[in-house]
This record gives C-alpha cells, sequence and structure tokens, in this order.
C-alpha cells in the first residue's frame, strides 16, 4: 500500500493563504475591477460616436448639401412638410455646408452720397453736365429758361424765367461788387458774372446803396436795422419768406439761421401765394419798368424772373401787380421784388439772356448767383 506522509505545517499555512489570496483577487476583481473596465470600454465608444459625428456635420456629399440647403424647417405633428422649390438653386459639387451654400449673397447697403434735395428733385437732375441755348443740368443744378410774353391790353411785355434746382445752398449765392462788403461798392454786371463764376445770374438789391437794413449776403452779417421795407430771407434750410415792415423782428429772424437777407420789395404774393389787393409803392415805381425778381417753391427749388421794358415795339415793362400775377401763375408760394430798371438783368453761361433797358447796362451792387465748382472746364 501507498504511504502518504503527511505536510509539513508550514507547507498547509503558505496553500492556505495562496488560496485565500487568489479567493481574494477574484473577489476584488469582479467587484472594482470590471466595472471600471467596463466604464472605460462605454467612454470610449461614446468619444469615438461623437467623433464619429462631428465628421459627419463637417463634410456631407453634394447630394446630401444640396437637401439641407433646400430643406424646409421641420413641420408640426399632423402636417405635412412643405416640399424644396423647384428652382431652388443648388450647391456647386464638393459643396460644404455653411458659407458655400450655392445662394448669391445679399448686397452690402452702401450710403446715398447724394443730398436730400437731389434725391427729391432727381428727375432734374443728371449724371454729366448737359448744356444747350436754355438750360444747364448737373449732378447739382438744373436750370431751365423760358422765354414768354404778357400782354395786358396795353402793349407787349416780354420776360424770362429760369426754373432752378439745386443740390444745396452752396450752388444758390449772392456775390457782391469786387467780392466786399463796401458801401457805395459796385461793378460792372459783366464783370461780376465772370468773377463769381455764376452760370446763372439776376440783379440783386444794390445793398451797397442803401444807407441802412438788414442786408446779409452768404450767412455774413452786412447790416442789422429794422427798416420800413419788406424783407425777404433765405434761411439756411432753404426756405424763403417775406415779412412786413412790423411782421419780423431782426433778433429772431437771424437766430433762425440766415443764409441771405434782401432788402428792396415789395413782398409780390400774400401768405396763400396769391397777388395781393394792394402795393404800397412810389409813383415812379407804380409804372410798368424792367423788373428783377426771385420767387420760391420749396426748399431746393426757385425761380428768377427779368422783365425786359422800357423799349417801344418789343417789350414795355410790367407793374408790381403784373409780376406779382406771374409768380402766381407759375405756383410760387413766395416772391419778392429786387432792383429793376436799368439794372434789371439776367445773364446765363457768361452771356446777356435778357435785353436791358439801357443797352449796356448799369454797374451793380450785388447778384443772385447759381453755380457749382468746376462747370467751366466742363462746358
Amino acid at each position: 500500500m501507498r504511504y502518504n506522509r503527511p505536510r509539513e505545517l508550514w507547507q498547509v499555512i503558505v496553500a492556505d493563504i495562496l488560496v485565500g489570496a487568489l479567493a481574494l483577487g477574484l473577489v476584488v476583481f469582479f467587484q472594482l475591477g470590471l466595472p471600471i473596465l467596463q466604464a472605460k470600454a462605454r467612454s470610449r465608444a461614446r468619444q469615438a460616436e461623437r467623433e464619429q459625428q462631428t465628421q459627419t456635420e463637417q463634410v456631407v456629399s453634394p447630394a446630401q448639401a444640396q437637401a439641407d440647403t433646400q430643406t424646409a424647417p421641420a413641420a408640426e405633428p399632423g402636417i405635412a412638410a412643405p416640399e424644396a422649390p423647384a428652382d431652388a438653386t443648388p450647391v456647386p459639387e464638393g459643396g460644404i455646408v455653411g458659407e458655400l451654400t450655392g445662394t448669391t449673397p445679399s448686397p452690402i447697403p452702401t450710403e446715398d452720397p447724394r443730398t436730400e434735395w437731389q434725391i427729391r428733385f432727381a428727375e432734374h437732375f443728371t449724371d454729366e453736365v448737359v448744356i444747350t441755348d436754355h438750360s444747364y443740368t448737373s449732378p447739382q443744378v438744373s436750370i431751365t429758361i423760358e422765354t414768354r410774353e404778357f400782354d395786358a391790353g396795353n402793349g407787349k411785355s416780354v420776360y424770362h424765367v429760369a426754373d432752378i434746382y439745386v443740390a444745396s445752398l452752396d450752388n444758390f449765392r449772392t456775390y457782391t461788387a469786387n467780392n466786399e462788403l463796401e458801401f457805395w461798392s459796385t461793378q460792372d454786371a459783366m464783370e461780376m458774372d465772370a468773377d463769381s463764376h455764376a452760370i446763372l445770374t439776376i440783379s440783386g438789391d444794390f445793398y451797397s446803396y442803401q444807407p441802412k437794413g438788414f442786408l446779409v449776403r452768404n450767412g455774413q452779417l452786412y447790416m442789422s436795422d429794422q427798416t420800413y421795407c419788406d424783407l425777404c430771407v433765405l434761411y439756411d434750410s432753404g426756405v424763403m419768406a417775406c415779412y412786413g415792415r412790423d411782421e419780423y423782428t431782426v433778433e429772431d429772424v437771424w437766430n433762425r439761421g440766415v443764409a441771405q437777407a434782401w432788402n428792396f420789395g415789395p413782398s409780390l404774393l400774400d401768405e396763400n401765394g396769391h397777388v395781393k389787393p394792394d402795393y404800397e409803392l412810389s409813383e415812379a415805381v407804380s409804372f410798368p419798368n424792367p423788373r428783377s425778381a426771385v420767387g420760391y417753391y420749396e426748399p431746393g427749388h426757385y425761380c428768377f424772373v427779368v422783365v425786359d421794358g422800357r423799349q417801344d415795339g418789343y417789350s414795355k415793362g410790367m407793374t408790381v401787380p403784373e409780376l406779382a400775377q406771374v409768380f402766381e401763375d407759375l405756383g410760387c408760394t413766395c416772391a419778392y421784388n429786387l432792383d429793376g430798371g436799368g439794372s434789371a438783368l439776367m445773364t446765363f453761361l457768361h452771356e446777356r439772356y435778357s435785353r436791358q433797358s439801357n443797352g449796356a447796362g448799369r454797374e451793380l451792387g450785388d447778384m443772385l448767383i447759381v453755380t457749382e465748382e468746376g462747370w467751366e472746364d466742363k462746358r
């Protein structure tokens, strides 16, 4: 028979320790290690899924890009989603969702460089300078002159009407004799026309012969006296207004911003744009005479009128009420009589347009002018 020799005590103890350690290791693995490994595996799977989704969103096929561009928002439950329009613009081959959508980008709006008056009266301006014998148009100025006849039953009168649109008051100014503001200063009318670089002119109120009055030229105050004359004011806003002797104060008008103030008159129209029932005039002024006057429609739109007169067989001139009737017929809301007689003159393109009663005319103190920079170089 086989005899099994009993193990030593230390061997038994070592074996028991090894078995216990193995058992303990298995318990620790299944309780702690295995869940940790499973959690790491799930995390790696989620990370891989996110990376795959990101790549799918960044790069898609041309067909998918087109579908994404044309697909309408998801419909509400129970409502069919609308189909993509048949004329939808396709995305170029290889398109990428984002910047390359296959659609034409909207133009970036730019600020309109035109003035308010250029926009309002756009149909009267032209892109380039256009000049005829009786008109001038450009991006900043529009002038059209007509010569008409007036017959009050006691003789014919010839008068010239310049219809004027300007881009700003830089184009509607005054020019004083020798380009100065001096009492008794005068200059030949055609020299003034040339020196001022004017496109169009008419004679003014002869400010330099006036010992007192409320007079402003191109924003510069020359005199600030309240006088008996009717006053005509062109404000910085482009509004023109006429006042009777008791209808204004110098301080009130000046504080509103004045570009021009003329002291002659009379004012020709009432507050409704009609001929007045009467005018305070001296006997000499009440007869038919050559006349010069300015009219107003709205800011940026004005007119000049010059009446030829004292020329038998051609033109006798007009009375003040007859001149007022001209402006009422034109539709002006304000009109003002300026210096007439031998002073009455209209020039256009550096030529006399009207026929002065004394031929060569007289020297003037000032002119109303329409101009723009550099126009002479474009003739």
